[in-house]
């Protein structure tokens, strides 16, 4: 689940938080609840690791039982937004140190039909209801607020970047910061304020110049606080396309594209005297590699290397992990990269591990049995198949909910090659950014990845196989 940072903001005001479990000993949150109609499904607990990527690193999991019933342990380095997904159902929750949550989530719905569509990048939200007496609990205060802010947002959305907004905003700070005045949550006070500095950001109630006195320039740095972060992002998107910027977005190109310099970089961001403190520069560097990243301007193996610096040379831990965060996040499905280990069933109901096939090339192919032109590139990997059987595996994992399906499917059209149920692992298809289908992988004899999204065998995958094997025989 990958939201743009400036999307995050808007995209947590109506959101419903999701949960799960596995007993984990000597842990820190508990999590209970019910989960109807997920009974047998499991359910995936991961957080943010970074809020620039918004890479999940897993926490935990388990299975609803039964019943409908679940219960998670899991340990977290601080107060975390957790995300949970529940196959094509997400959401979200912050999770505090030595705190013990009682949720109920409703609504889930599981059907043929919706097992069509690959949720896995725009999951659908599940709705939970956190049950607490404590009405300062803190998903129950970011969740009233977010139904202001949102609510706000909603009746004002045609005056937004108006000046007639300002009267309307002042109102409803003061409406916001008397509802919230003695929370006695300093997480909770630091969300705020930056959620309404993200308002003024948005509607152009202050500018730019005190903007980032009030809220950055001297100020403690919140990486743990989704808000700041948000705040930090939006007030630096189009910064360097400022000319009036004593830095802009034309004078980090060389320092990127040609020098590869981390050093030169940062000299580049310090003319502009707001950026004196070298921990903010530099969490302002972090900020803008991961918007170069996006653009077709900057070259990506430069951003990844300046990145790999910063993770091991910054002076500063939290950049250090961020950093390494963006370098994993962004190499995922580049060349060389090990490939997702995997341990699945095959159609004859036998486990079958990615591992199996070393010294070998893997050809894996991504489907689903209604997906038309699944089937037509299958027709053409059966040739594909024969003319390189000795040196390709060739396996097709089937995405279907229901195993039989696959079962069915390789009966019916009498495929000869192996077949492999994905086991309703929507992490899998994650990790080899499989959004839409088909989808291929191709992997070295190592387990590394060679092409992430590969090309289709009506793509003349053939050739490419052709001069990969010929370059092997070739070595001495």
């Amino acid at each position: 689940m990958k939201y743009g940072i400036l999307q995050v903001s808007l995209f947590l005001l109506g959101i419903a938080f999701c949960i799960s479990t596995q007993n984990i000993s000597g842990q820190n949150v508990s999590i209970k609840g019910s989960a109807k109609g997920a009974e047998g499904k499991t359910i995936l607990l991961k957080y943010y690791s970074d809020y620039f990527t918004l890479n999940e690193e897993f926490l935990s999991k388990s299975t609803v039982d039964s019943s409908g019933y679940f219960e998670i342990e899991c340990q977290v380095p601080s107060t975390v937004l957790a995300v949970i997904h529940i196959e094509y159902y997400a959401g979200e929750i912050y999770l505090e140190q030595n705190k013990s949550y009682q949720v109920e989530i409703k609504n889930l719905v599981f059907n043929e039909k919706l097992d069509k569509v690959n949720y896995y990048l725009n999951p659908f939200n599940c709705y939970i209801k956190v049950l607490s007496e404590d009405k300062k609990e803190l998903n129950l205060l970011t969740q009233k607020l977010n139904i202001m802010y949102n609510t706000f947002v909603k009746e004002n959305l045609y005056i937004l970047k108006t000046k007639s907004i300002y009267s309307r905003v002042d109102t409803f700070m003061m409406a916001v910061n008397d509802t919230f005045s003695n929370t006695k949550n300093v997480f909770f006070d630091n969300y705020l304020n930056y959620r309404l500095g993200s308002l003024k950001l948005m509607t152009g109630y202050s500018d730019s110049y005190k903007l980032m006195i009030d809220y950055l320039y001297q100020k403690p740095i919140l990486y743990d606080n989704i808000e700041y972060m948000t705040f930090l992002a939006g007030y630096f998107e189009n910064y360097f396309q400022n000319l009036n910027s004593p830095v802009l977005l034309k004078d980090l190109y060389i320092p990127v594209n040609t020098n590869k310099s981390y050093a030169e970089f940062m000299d580049v961001l310090g003319k502009d005297t707001l950026f004196i403190n070298e921990k903010l520069r530099e969490l302002i560097a972090l900020n803008t590699l991961n918007v170069m990243y996006a653009s077709s301007n900057f070259k990506k193996k430069n951003i990844i290397d300046i990145l790999k610096y910063i993770a091991s040379a910054s002076k500063f831990e939290t950049h250090r992990q961020i950093a390494g965060s963006m370098v994993s996040y962004f190499s995922r499905y580049e060349r060389g990269t090990p490939a997702k280990e995997f341990s699945l069933k095959s159609s004859e109901n036998s486990p079958v591990n990615l591992s199996d096939f070393r010294g070998k090339y893997v050809y894996l192919n991504f489907y689903t049995s209604w997906c038309q032109s699944c089937k037509e590139e299958m027709e053409v990997m059966k040739n594909l198949r024969q003319n390189f059987n000795d040196d390709v595996v060739f396996i097709s994992i089937s995405a279907d909910r229901e195993f039989m399906n696959m079962y069915y499917f390789k009966r019916d059209y009498k495929y000869n090659w192996l077949f492999l149920h994905f086991g309703n692992n929507y992490d899998l298809l994650e990790s080899y950014g499989i959004f839409a289908y088909p989808g291929f992988v191709l992997i070295d004899k190592s387990g590394n990845l060679i092409q992430c999204p590969a090309l289709k065998p009506s793509e003349n995958i053939e050739l490419y196989l052709t001069n990969l094997i010929n370059n092997d025989k070739a070595k001495p």
